[in-house]
């Protein structure tokens, strides 16, 4: 790791400044941990209107050429009036900045402090969690919306989260969004995790076929009933033009997984031939795919 810093160190014309905000419970400490590791040296709940001091000390010292973070929260008094005075003064002072951005859904960071235990940092008398997570939201609504780069946590590991910022800020590997392919059968309902849910019982059936009806999508005759349909290639070809459409859009606004649920009565036969059909060619584009069969091996 000493190594990738030295060499951002070479690479940089001007010294960067890495700034980590978002929302509480969304892994800001994470992110910082796991930059010191990385060789960087960073200042966790640095009051905004002190930006400009910080870095004033520290181009006079022996960490003018470092890579420095600052993580910055909406619990010091004006908040986003002092980040947004700050930003244009770091750049005079010969610093590059990037602002990553934290999120992660409500739920998810309800369940969080739940689960921990630990008080909301701006949790007050008369709010639930839940009003204080959603009006800490709308608090850094504006900074979301100026951030550099958005990360969304809600299935993000710690580690995960820590590789992914690895790739941001040393550029070393090309980092794309992980896309799970879950096929499923309706009548056991709908995947919880889902984005983005397809309705493939409009196509062919497979499963009045007496010869097909007992295999699952996998089997090659059943995939060539499914896909030798005209209705079969059509769908395929306006989903596929959605999908084209949808993937640059959720990648730039930081999603590190995206969920497409195709489903079909049982989830055995059709729905595992189109997930199969769109896993296979988000492949091909060099998009991380994982695939998965909920329900093909449910007995009918």
């Amino acid at each position: 790791m000493q190594e990738l810093l030295e060499k951002k160190k070479k690479n940089k014309e001007r010294p960067e400044l890495i700034i980590i905000s978002g929302l509480s419970g969304a892994g800001k400490s994470v992110a910082i941990k796991s930059i010191e590791d990385f060789g960087g040296f960073c200042v966790d709940n640095m009051p905004p209107a002190l930006i400009e001091k910080f870095i004033r000390l520290i181009k006079t010292s022996d960490l003018s050429r470092s890579l420095i973070a600052l993580g910055i929260d909406a619990r010091s008094r004006g908040f986003l009036d002092s980040v947004f005075e700050a930003l244009p003064k770091i750049k005079k002072l010969g610093y590059t900045y990037r602002i990553i951005f934290l999120f992660a859904s409500e739920s998810v960071i309800e369940r969080r402090y739940s689960e921990s235990r630990y008080r909301h940092p701006l949790s007050s008398e008369g709010l639930t969690l839940k009003e204080t997570v959603s009006k800490e939201a709308d608090t850094l609504a504006p900074l979301r919306e100026r951030a550099d780069i958005k990360i969304d946590t809600s299935h993000l590991s710690p580690h995960e989260l820590k590789a992914k910022l690895r790739d941001i800020i040393f550029k070393e590997t090309h980092s794309t969004m992980q896309i799970n392919l879950i096929s499923f059968g309706f009548k056991y309902g709908l995947p919880e995790e889902a984005d983005l849910v397809m309705d493939t019982r409009f196509l062919p059936n497979p499963f009045y076929e007496p010869e097909l009806s007992a295999k699952d999508g996998t089997d090659p005759g059943v995939r060539d009933f499914v896909m030798k349909s005209d209705l079969s290639q059509k769908f395929l070809e306006e989903y596929f033009s959605l999908i084209d459409f949808l993937l640059p859009n959720f990648i730039k606004d930081g999603r590190a997984f995206l969920n497409i649920a195709v489903g079909c009565t049982g989830g055995r036969h059709r729905s595992v031939v189109i997930s199969s059909a769109i896993a296979e060619k988000l492949k091909k584009e060099g998009q991380r795919v994982r695939l998965i069969h909920r329900d093909s091996s449910r007995c009918r």
